[in-house]
């Protein structure tokens, strides 16, 4: 058969056609696929934000109510404001308490002005229509006095002496915007607040946007939820020259929209990561299909990530979808907890100082690469694959080093390919670090709480780590003070002592609220004695705390009970618990230590004034 040079030429066009139509439905399912991912990920992003808000702005009514009932109780201004002034310094996110009534207002920090009952009307969070009890929350404005940008929740009462007042909490945007600033949409994607009514940007990472009309929330879309859209997407707006798209949340009780999203270039540079590849094997039809097949189920497995609520799922998902991606033995998650300042594994198995782990991996060296054996400089890559290279894949959010995953016996391969994964990986470490931290703090005293506390006594007992101590400490008479002094006193001096165990004791032991006025502490000693002596000095520094507030003042005695960390669980538990209970029941009040070597316990007086008050009693008995 005679092939001329004018049929190789015919059969050019439909050859570029041929593989033009293979490249561009590549890059369609993959933007397809990462289009889909996106707007779950903002999804999510907004349902996190949602709940973060509502859980503040329930503690801000409860605070309210409590405010409340002190001038219902004819309490002075005095003692109300500096209810206010302790209430301020306890929560970063508050900015002043105040009270108008009668044309004059009084605020936190000595404010007071008279004769200011023309002015009100300017003032942002005020409204004359306000039923008595009802409470409602302010647009966005400047405070004058705290020069913050704030929403204020205000409510309206009936004080003892009949008159209205208006009593108000002022909260500082900024501040509790910093929770929310973790949540992220891809890599350049935030969340932000916009006012439905004024159409007012609330919060935001970049605060110069603060009160300015947002460009994504239009009269339209205003329009559209007040008449039952609350939730959807915006699509294709544009902002500094750049196309953006947000999904958006109107059902909440602050008349507020909550959005996340990102610039769409974030889901097209995702999508046509494979092109690249495409292009450069432009003839391997083949081989453009098989990444288009690889492509999908990255992302597939890749929105798997952002479904999970814990870490154990969290790493159990991490090694099922990269071993579908690259052969390796396991995928080793080390994640960052702030309070201990540490990296540690999921199990537990591993645990390293934040110093040593961020001395290897200065923010230069913060990305996916292989680790081999020679000249090794990565301490933690050293201890879990000592003879093996490695895959390190650090997840950062905000240039703090939240996690790192390690590939264990994967082959020398492109960091493109788990690249697609990490994006997926960093959002999902970052839903689910903020969930566990709202989960694992007490809301009053901002201590760890009872459920944190047992899994590190877990931790301790399951590997085998000697010295540690479990002490329980218990507020004296905790009841009387409730009822000679009221509730909120007995608030102040739970406060107090919370204050005071923070800064005793050292940076390593962990505290928590068990519950009530009881509260726990997780410590290292290198003997009973050195626990007992520690002890002795806090039971004795408590002691000599004096509580001011509302015009009375009180000190407070506790007792102490501990016991060494071994055994089981709840047998550690129940025999700090059962010292605390001796300590109690013998007085006067004492660190009592359960000791099974030389019997169930010994006492020890802690304050010379008791010993003294010991002594008379004894020389009445003989005289």
């Amino acid at each position: 058969m005679d092939i001329k040079p004018k049929h190789l030429i015919q059969t050019i066009i439909p050859l570029i056609v041929v593989v033009f139509l293979s490249l561009s439905y590549v890059g369609y399912s993959d933007l397809k696929v990462s289009r889909e991912a996106a707007y779950q990920q903002a999804k999510d992003n907004v349902s996190v934000a949602n709940e973060y808000l509502k859980v503040h702005f329930n503690a801000v009514e409860n605070h309210l109510y409590l405010l409340g009932q002190i001038l219902v109780r004819d309490v002075a201004f005095d003692d109300y404001l500096a209810m206010g002034d302790a209430l301020i310094a306890n929560q970063k996110n508050l900015s002043e308490v105040g009270i108008y009534s009668q044309g004059s207002y009084f605020a936190t920090k000595g404010i007071e002005v008279h004769n200011v009952a023309k002015k009100m009307e300017n003032r942002p969070w005020y409204n004359p229509d306000t039923i008595i009890g009802e409470s409602y929350i302010s647009p966005i404005y400047m405070s004058r006095t705290t020069d913050k940008w704030s929403v204020t929740v205000v409510k309206v009462i009936e004080m003892a002496n009949q008159q209205l007042a208006y009593i108000l909490l002022e909260t500082d945007v900024t501040e509790l915007y910093k929770q929310l600033a973790l949540l992220k949409t891809m890599e350049n994607g935030y969340v932000y607040v916009v006012d439905m009514h004024s159409r007012q940007v609330i919060m935001h990472p970049d605060h110069s946007r603060i009160g300015t009309l947002s460009v994504s929330v239009s009269p339209e879309l205003v329009n559209k939820i007040k008449q039952g859209e609350t939730q959807g997407a915006v699509d294709g707006y544009m902002y500094k020259m750049r196309w953006k798209f947000s999904v958006y949340d109107a059902q909440n009780a602050f008349g507020w929209i909550l959005l996340s999203g990102t610039i769409t270039q974030d889901i097209t540079s995702q999508a046509f990561n494979l092109g690249a590849v495409s292009i450069t094997l432009f003839c391997v039809i083949g081989i453009m299909i098989l990444i288009n097949l690889i492509s999908k189920r990255v992302h597939i497995n890749g929105r798997q990530l952002t479904e999970v609520d814990d870490l154990v799922t969290l790493n159990k998902k991490l090694n099922t979808v990269i071993k579908d991606l690259v052969p390796c033995e396991s995928v080793v998650l080390f994640t960052y907890n702030e309070d201990l300042r540490e990296y540690t594994d999921v199990s537990k198995k591993y645990i390293y100082p934040q110093e040593e782990v961020e001395q290897c991996l200065p923010p230069d060296k913060r990305q996916s690469m292989r680790i081999s054996t020679v000249n090794r400089d990565d301490l933690i890559a050293r201890h879990i694959s000592p003879t093996r290279a490695v895959f390190r894949v650090p997840l950062v959010n905000n240039d703090q080093l939240q996690g790192i995953a390690y590939l264990l016996g994967a082959p020398a391969l492109l960091p493109w390919f788990v690249n697609i994964y990490r994006v997926y990986a960093q959002g999902a470490l970052n839903h689910v670090l903020l969930r566990q931290r709202i989960k694992d703090k007490d809301q009053m005293t901002n201590l760890m709480n009872k459920n944190y506390l047992r899994s590190h006594i877990q931790q301790v007992i399951s590997k085998k780590y000697t010295g540690y101590y479990l002490a329980m400490l218990d507020i004296d008479d905790f009841k009387m003070i409730n009822d000679g002094l009221g509730h909120l006193f007995g608030d102040q001096v739970i406060l107090s002592v919370a204050g005071k165990l923070k800064e005793i004791m050292p940076d390593q032991a962990i505290i928590a609220r068990y519950g009530g006025d009881e509260f726990s502490i997780l410590f290292a000693a290198s003997s009973y004695q050195a626990a007992d002596t520690q002890l002795q000095d806090l039971r004795l520094a408590l002691s000599q705390q004096e509580v001011h507030f509302n015009g009375k003042k009180a000190t407070y005695t506790v007792s102490v009970g501990f016991a060494a960390v071994t055994g089981e669980l709840d047998s550690v538990i129940s025999l700090a618990d059962n010292a605390l209970y001796r300590s109690k029941k013998n007085k006067p009040k004492k660190v009592c230590l359960h000791d099974m070597g030389s019997g169930p316990c010994r006492y020890y007086l802690c304050d010379e004034h008791l010993e003294l008050i010991a002594m008379e009693e004894k020389n009445k008995e003989c005289g």
